[in-house]
């Protein structure tokens, strides 16, 4: 499977634009994982049923790996389809979004905040649906659980490779109505998608407001598939 270490890591760690990487400073992305933590130390059920949440990560990473042994019959749009349910139904999108969006999320429309979470969640099923594109041998393994944020527990998940180090991909995951749902991704244990986001989306918004970060979000829907 060539390339599948920077494919991987691209997942959680972002586009290839370096203009767009360097323009966003690790500063500012510790600033936003600041606010990720303190969005997600909110009022809650107490934590419980733990198994469950490990649960919700064992179906995901057998979607994963089932994609990935078949994904040159799949390609991508079959790649898609099939991630789609699995991560609706694992990842708390919405939430997700009014996350990642932070203080802009106020300043729009109802029916705006409908449409930038869709184009999130279509982006973030589009990430996975390109990255995890091929197989050579790999397997995914929960290695356990620690604690996260109050109310919200993280769930040790690597991707073990053949004569490879092992990536670790890590689940940041909070009880809510329907369930344990993912909030965030970690890569290594500590860098957060979420943060990134929300560093990358409040630089779009400062320069263009809600259009700008509707454009975008198109942009990397079509990129995902088109370089699939």
């Amino acid at each position: 499977m060539a390339g599948r270490q920077s494919s991987i890591t691209m997942l959680v760690q972002g586009d290839n634009d370096p203009v767009l990487r360097h323009s966003i400073s690790w500063r500012v992305v510790l600033v936003a994982a600041g606010l990720v933590l303190a969005g997600l130390l909110q009022p809650g059920s107490a934590r419980a049923d733990t198994a469950a949440a490990q649960q919700v990560v064992q179906r995901l990473n057998t979607t994963l790996l089932e994609i990935m042994q078949s994904a040159a019959q799949l390609g991508y749009r079959g790649r898609y389809e099939k991630l789609a349910p699995v991560l609706s139904e694992s990842f708390a999108l919405p939430t997700m979004a009014k996350i990642a969006l932070g203080q802009s999320w106020a300043e729009l429309t109802p029916e705006q905040q409908t449409q930038l979470t869709r184009l999130f969640s279509e982006m973030s099923i589009a990430n996975f649906a390109s990255r995890f594109d091929g197989f050579s041998g790999e397997r995914f393994e929960i290695a356990g659980e620690r604690a996260g944020p109050r109310n919200a527990i993280v769930v040790e998940n690597r991707i073990v490779r053949p004569d490879k180090p092992p990536v670790h991909l890590d689940f940041v995951m909070r009880q809510e109505d329907q369930g344990w749902r993912v909030i965030d991704i970690l890569l290594d244990a500590k860098f957060s998608e979420l943060a990134r986001q929300r560093a990358e989306f409040a630089a779009v918004w400062r320069n263009g407001g809600y259009a700008a970060l509707s454009t975008l979000l198109q942009q990397k829907i079509e990129q995902l598939a088109t370089e699939s």
